[in-house]
Formats: structure tokens, sequence, C-alpha cells
């Protein structure tokens, strides 16, 4: 099967796939200029697309789909480092660079060997994304044609996504395509882009197109808090991801817009696991039942354990199979640690992981600390995330001198750390310290 395929053969062809200001890119177009970019690619290699968002990146990706092609997201924020990297552990065969003019051109990278190679090939591979994930090392993540299939068939359980919705979409696509983006298009509905980051070009844009849903994180809903007074009519349904929605938040997000956000637990293995619907005001802090389809349940460590639909097909360096990670009754450990309320709604208490979320984009405190810890004159550096009010947090890093080796300034140590890592993983604070606590077998004891 090919999912990409099976989009254009469900959609209604005049109808719209993607609205941004006063331009309307339909279905059709979608296909004739995706059917483009699949007749210049090969089956069965791996792609890596560098595309701002918009439909050109939809197209991109669904071309590279439909050549029977595997589709590798570069987040635009990768450091070189990062995405040399990437490309490297994914042995990605070329890159789909867009040329900032509507067009592609077809970067080949060097070619290197993959010892899971023919394993991947097996499995019909449609998408593979490294995560900062919520279960430890950062891991490259392999999904089927077929598990992506029913993973956003699972998904829109809860959401009752159709062709009469139109989302409006401010996250990310090189971060939130495999379900989301994938799950609007095979459901038929428009996928609404504002003109631009701000909070007053989301309003416009959802006014504008009479977008039904909100699907954001929680400093997109903090940041149109209070501001609804009736501009925002057609709204349906406002769901709240990637890191924990404070109640006060979405407390003055009901009040301007008359929908209450419903938190969800959305993991890049399993896919939309729980959406707090119907009534999320009865527990904001919750992240709801399971979805049709899936079970939960907690380990004797109150550790969050799930099952169902959808599930990722293997780790990819090195290479581990899923029933490799699952446990013999089909058991995925997300990492998170949880308890159920009253009425059976998961809440989540806090992370097993000291995964940071920075804007709706995830990243282990490690990565950080690795290249501190790079640094001549750093004996231990310690990375955590900090509370803010937009970005929901900030990177703060503690630092630990080596008392022989000249002392760097702050702002010697934020420029490493611009030069290798992303933006959003550079610290906004830098402290020196005297030491860091450790655990009983030398480890850094998180925050």
């Amino acid at each position: 099967m090919n999912i990409a395929e099976e989009i254009f053969a469900k959609a209604d062809p005049s109808a719209p796939a993607v609205l941004r200001g006063g331009s309307t890119t339909t279905f059709r177009d979608l296909e004739d200029l995706s059917a483009r970019i699949a007749a210049r690619l090969r089956p069965g290699l791996r792609y890596g697309l560098s595309c701002p968002d918009g439909a050109d990146h939809i197209a991109a990706a669904l071309g590279i789909l439909r050549a029977g092609s595997c589709f590798v997201p570069l987040a635009p924020e990768l450091s070189a480092a990062e995405r040399a990297n990437l490309l490297r552990e994914v042995a990605v065969h070329a890159v789909l660079r867009h040329d900032g003019d509507g067009g592609f051109q077809l970067e080949p990278c060097p070619a290197s060997a993959a010892p899971w190679a023919d394993q991947l090939a097996a499995l019909e591979p449609a998408f593979i994304r490294f995560t900062s994930g919520t279960t430890g090392d950062s891991k490259g993540i392999v999904i089927s044609h077929r598990s992506l299939r029913d993973r956003i068939r699972a998904a829109n359980a809860g959401l009752g996504i159709s062709p009469a919705d139109r989302i409006l979409w401010v996250l990310p696509m090189s971060h939130h395509f495999a379900v989301s983006i994938m799950l609007y298009l095979w459901h038929g509905a428009a996928i609404v882009l504002p003109e631009g980051p701000l909070a007053e070009d989301v309003l416009a844009a959802g006014a504008r197109h009479h977008a039904t849903v909100f699907y954001a994180a929680p400093f997109h809903f903090e940041s149109l808090a209070g501001r609804g007074a009736g501009k925002w009519a057609s709204l349906r349904l406002a769901v709240s991801t990637t890191a924990s929605l404070r109640p006060e938040t979405a407390l003055r997000f009901a009040k301007g817009f008359g929908i209450f956000p419903a938190q969800a637990l959305g993991i890049i293995e399993c896919g939309l696991l729980c959406v707090n619907l119907p009534s999320p005001e009865k527990n904001p802090a919750a992240i709801g039942r399971p979805q049709p389809g899936f079970e939960v349940r907690l380990d004797s460590g109150s550790r969050l354990l799930v099952r169902g639909p959808g599930f990722f097909d293997a780790y990819l360096s090195p290479w581990k199979s899923r029933s490799e990670v699952l446990d013999p009754q089909g058991w995925f450990a997300t990492g998170d640690m949880a308890e159920f309320d009253d009425e059976g709604r998961v809440v989540l208490l806090g992370r097993s992981q000291a995964v940071i979320g920075v804007a709706g984009m995830k990243f282990f405190p490690e990565e950080v600390e690795a290249v501190l810890s790079g640094h001549d004159a750093i004996e231990r550096a310690r990375v955590f995330g900090r509370a803010h009010p937009d970005f929901g947090m900030v990177p703060v890093a503690e630092v630990v001198l080596r008392t022989a080796v000249p002392a760097p300034s702050a702002l010697e140590l934020l420029s490493l750390c611009r030069a290798q890592l992303s933006r959003h993983k550079v610290p906004a604070e830098i402290r020196f310290v005297d030491a860091i606590p450790l655990t009983a077998n030398g480890k850094i004891k998180r925050v």
C-alpha cells in the first residue's frame, strides 16, 4: 500500500487542501505537484526534505512517499553538526531542498553502508524521524505506510476530523507531520496556515478561513488567551499537545473563544494516545482517557504503559524491531509518571526522563551537556528546563569549572552552544556553580 496514493484516491480534487492568506491549494494541486516530484525520485531510497512550512513542504513529502521512497524531515533549526549527524545516521541518499522560488533541487549525499538496510526495506517504510522523545536516548523512529494508516485512523477516533474541517496549523511541520498533517489530509480536511507567527496573524487566519480546529502547543494558547472576543466563531475543537497546559491558561482561552482546550498525549512511537474529551473543563490538568483502540495502565512504579494500533515499526540505529521493544503482552513504556483521577482520566505527574520542551520542540539535556562538557574548562554540566510564560520552558545550564584552566565567560559558552546546537537548545542562562549534585551511582541528579 501507499498512504499518499490513498489520500488522493479519497479526496475531492477540487476541495481546498491548504489555505494561506488569499491563496488556495486544492487536493488536485497537491496531487499534481507531488507527482512531478515523485517522477524525479527513485523508489526504495531515503530522501531528506529541507523545505519551509507550507504547501510545498506537504507536496514534497507526499511526492517522496508516492515514489515509494522514505521521507526524512530535516528541521530548519538544526545546526550544521546536527544535520550532518542525522544524514549519516539515516544514511540518507539525497536531500530534496526547496530553492525558495517554488522549485526543488536534489543534492546527493555521500554513500554510506547501512547494516539495517534490508530490514528497513522489508517494512515498506514511509517515514523516519529522530526524536528526543520520552524514553531515553534520541532514536530514529521508523513508521511504515501500513502503521501510519493505522495510526491516523486511531487518532481520529476522538478528534472526528472530516472534510468539513479546517485546521489552523501553527506547529513546525518537520516535527509534527506523520500523524497530524497526514491525518488531516487522509480525512479530507483543509490546513490553514497563518501568514506570520504573531498572535494577530493566527487570529486573522482563523477568522478569515473559518478554522474549526486548533491543534497547538501550550505557548500558542498562552499567546491567544484573552484575545478572542468573538473573532473566531467557527472553532469547534482546541487541543493542546507537546507539554503541560496550565489550567489558568485554558480557562482564559475558554473565556475568549468559548472552547475549553483539551490536553492530549501524543508520542512519536505510538501516536495520539489520549485526548481529554469530552468536558476537559472537569479536570484541565488531565490528558483524558485512552482513545478507542488504546489501553493504558500503570506499573508498580506509577509509570504509564500503553498498547494499541499504529505503533512504530522499529528503532533505526542500532536496529531494534517493535517486538523487541514492547513487552511480551505488547505494552510500551512511555517514560511518563501518571495517576488516574476519580473518573478514569490519566493525569501526568512528570517525566521519568528529563526531556525539555521549548515552543513545541523537545530535546534531552544530555545533548547540551555534552557540548558544554567538551570545553576544556568545564568539569561537569547540568541542563534543565525553567518555566517560561511564552515558550513553556527554556533551558538553563549549570557548569562546574576546572581549577587549573582559565575560566571562560558565559558568552563564550553560549557561542559554543550556538555553533553546535539548534537555537531552541541553547541555554537562556549559564550559571557557574561550585558543585552539581550526583546520585548514589555517580549520575547527575536531575532537577
